[in-house]
């Protein structure tokens, strides 16, 4: 796919122009509210955002054999909330965005985010919190199973958590959460999925600035559209810890053993661990660094069951049903490191470098449903694929109620049976300015 030179120039200079009066907005109100700003004599709990983002990437469709570029301009207003009342937190927000294609229009789309949580403290010993939220954007292009047509992926989530010891030693939390997701390419709609999570977890503080977990999470999500499988059961054991030293350093970390099995129970389950890290360390100067680390599994299966007539030797026709499996289960490790260096009290430059690798081990079988032909043997193969992307960034504080930054990332991946290779760069580039 190539793009004509020429009609890219000319439509880049209407792509400014059309950006000439968002831009002007916001550099203009930061202008008029930055005398406001540095007084910062209010105290509400609103606040308004509005940001522009413009994109640049020479791969839209993360795919070497239909490379194209393309400039997305999307605008964004924010509306938030933030109240804290006596021992209760109130949070809101709402922010609708419009991301527009400069030669792909039919990607052309309307964001709409909403969110919402609640935090009070009961009695003496009792925590309880509430939240939802409301999502609806294009789906990454490189995840559509059709890459050239448009995804909306619409997520609804809502949940609560009581926890029974706040200040002490020793806690109990348990939790539950319900979320729906929906994509509108029909290609796609066999992931649309109803998700229930419920929790119980110890927490033990062992100090102010260190504490341990371990509690139990039974995850079931349901799939209407998909024709392998109508459910899918994740069981979760979670080992968690946080530990604090302000001004320094900070770590998170959490090891799972997850078991997940299927309806209809004759489909093969998986059993694995999982875990995620994140270091952050902030020494006394100009630069910190933070390392993240991620081990995610993931199973994908799916049957097909087709009749066969075979005729014997006697001339009688016979009827078999033989159900073909693919059942394939992906590890994917990460890493994550970043630095950021505050030049000064304004500029800040940030490097990042992200790596992961993808490991899919499949197994295919025959099974008799129906019949007397003998089925084929299994096979097992084994495919990995890398990704890995190298991000510059620079940010200028204008000043307190405006923000400006750029980056530019290199990025690869090569192939695999659910990736296609690639490599490309992007440019990206935003004006932020809040009243708050």
């Amino acid at each position: 796919m190539h793009i004509e030179t020429r009609g890219a120039e000319v439509h880049a200079k209407r792509s400014i122009m059309f950006l000439r009066p968002v831009a002007a907005a916001v550099l203009s109100l930061g202008v008029l509210a930055s005398g406001h700003a540095v007084a910062g004599e209010d105290d509400t709990p609103l606040s308004l955002t509005l940001a522009q983002y413009l994109s640049r990437d020479n791969n839209l469709f993360k795919d070497d054999q239909n490379k194209a570029a393309e400039t997305v301009s999307t605008s964004v207003a924010q509306v938030g909330f933030n109240k804290a009342y006596g021992r209760q937190t109130y949070r809101a927000a709402a922010k609708l965005s419009a991301q527009r294609y400069k030669n792909f229009d039919q990607f052309n789309n309307d964001g709409k985010d909403v969110s919402g949580s609640f935090t009070t403290e009961f009695l003496r010993d009792w925590l309880i919190s509430a939240n939802g939220l409301y999502n609806e954007s294009l789906n990454s292009i490189q995840n559509n199973a059709v890459r050239f047509d448009p995804n909306i992926r619409k997520y609804r989530d809502g949940g609560f958590s009581v926890q029974y010891g706040n200040g002490g030693t020793w806690a109990v939390a348990g939790s539950y959460d319900s979320n729906k997701q929906t994509y509108s390419q029909d290609s796609q709609k066999y992931q649309n999925a109803n998700q229930s999570s419920k929790g119980l977890k110890v927490i033990y503080f062992a100090s102010d600035a260190l504490n341990y977990s371990l509690g139990t999470r039974r995850v079931v999500t349901d799939y209407p559209l998909n024709g392998s499988y109508s459910q899918v059961v994740d069981r979760n054991v979670d080992l968690s810890t946080n530990w604090q030293v302000t001004g320094l350093s900070s770590l998170n970390a959490t090891l799972t053993r997850r078991s997940t099995s299927y309806t209809p129970s004759d489909i093969a389950g998986n059993s694995g661990w999982t875990g995620s890290a994140s270091w952050g360390y902030t020494p006394h100067g100009i630069i910190s660094y933070n390392v993240g680390f991620a081990r995610t599994t993931g199973t994908d299966r799916s049957r097909s069951d087709k009749p066969i007539y075979l005729q014997g030797e006697d001339g009688q026709k016979t009827f078999d049903i033989l159900s073909n499996r693919v059942n394939n289960n992906t590890v994917t490790t990460s890493i994550n490191a970043a630095a950021r260096m505050q030049v000064t009290g304004k500029i800040a430059f940030g490097l990042n470098q992200a790596i992961s690798h993808f490991k899919i081990d499949r197994t295919q079988s025959q099974i008799l449903l129906l019949g007397s032909d003998t089925p084929s043997p299994d096979r097992a193969s084994q495919f990995s694929s890398y990704y890995h992307a190298t991000t510059l960034s620079m940010e200028y504080a204008a000043m307190r109620s405006l923000s400006l930054s750029c980056s530019y990332m290199r990025y690869s991946q090569n192939q695999d049976i659910y990736r296609l290779k690639y490599t490309g760069n992007s440019v990206d580039c935003n004006a932020n300015f809040t009243i708050d």
